[in-house]
């Protein structure tokens, strides 16, 4: 798990097809564990326990998503905190917007990259909440490449209602970014 966090990991994608009872109560207890691997572990679980439907939902997200809230509110590991964040989107937590975006300005790049990625399904990407697109906006500009290219896709590619003057400056300063993925896309919606 820890080469790279990004790789698919196949017992946890297996759980998309798997998401009996056991494994669920399972991570649920993982959740509350003293070290920080296994709270890692259970909300990776949690984040991938049996297919989404039509709504973006898990067959366990009512009951997931306020032990994923609670456990965020109280975790101290940034690596951790970055996984709630993830798990939270995976299971489309809409009521967990404000929870996230209160790590939008975390001092951890990996935490600030799992808020960029996650805001997208934690609102109406037709309609999304200001306090997303101010944040995305402010990610945009983050250190970490990773996280301005999510806060930047975002932006153009998923949200559709957000004001071309409120992205000129983003766009203008982007377009000179030195990650070539970044630039190009930048420069992409600006014409």
């Amino acid at each position: 798990m820890a080469d790279d966090p990004e790789a698919p990991v196949p017992y946890l994608v297996a759980l998309t097809s798997r998401a009996g009872r056991s494994v669920f109560d399972q991570a649920a207890a993982l959740l509350q564990d003293s070290n920080p691997v296994d709270r890692e572990l259970a909300a990776r679980v949690l984040r991938e326990l049996g297919p989404q439907d039509d709504t973006g939902h898990r067959p366990h997200t009512t009951e997931a998503v306020p032990l994923l809230r609670a456990r965020l509110k109280t975790e101290p590991d940034p690596r951790v905190i970055g996984w709630l964040i993830s798990a939270l989107a995976y299971n489309t937590a809409t009521e967990s917007l404000e929870d996230v975006l209160s790590f939008a300005a975390h001092a951890d790049s990996s935490v600030r990259f799992q808020v960029a990625a996650a805001l997208t399904s934690l609102t109406d990407p037709a309609s999304p909440e200001p306090r997303a697109v101010d944040a995305l906006l402010s990610l945009s500009g983050d250190d970490d490449p990773d996280t301005r290219f999510y806060a930047l896709y975002a932006l153009v590619e998923e949200f559709t209602d957000v004001p071309s003057d409120r992205l000129a400056g983003v766009l203008e300063a982007l377009s000179i970014d030195p990650d070539p993925q970044i630039r190009d896309m930048a420069r992409s919606h600006r014409r």
